[in-house]
């Protein structure tokens, strides 16, 4: 997978970094509020602070997959169980380890 990654890589715009965006309020109004961390890259992910943050706002919903930072392609089945809603934590993992046996 990495070889496959590694031809798509392309440079970060150095725009997302200097141009401002405008904040209306409307986020308040987003019905689902769910964050999905990649628990398998827990060593190197610079996103377990805000896990830890979101995981205690009422407001949020964090589903951990044991994934690495690529969710999408080391376990599409699980990635669209969430966006379609319902699944459970177990259940996701279930779909993870279907994919990729220990």
């Amino acid at each position: 997978m990495r070889s496959y990654a590694d031809t798509r890589r392309r440079p970060h715009p150095l725009g997302s970094f200097l141009q401002r965006i405008r904040l209306t309020g409307a986020h308040t109004r987003v019905p689902r509020r769910e964050f999905v961390y990649c628990a398998g890259w827990e060593d190197r992910t610079p996103f377990a602070e805000l896990r830890a943050r979101l995981g205690a706002d009422p407001g949020w919903q964090v589903h951990d997959l044991p994934t690495g930072h690529d969710a999408m392609h080391e376990a599409p089945e699980a990635v669209a169980a969430l966006l379609i809603g319902g699944e459970t934590a177990t259940e996701l993992h279930d779909l993870v380890q279907q994919r990729h046996p220990a």
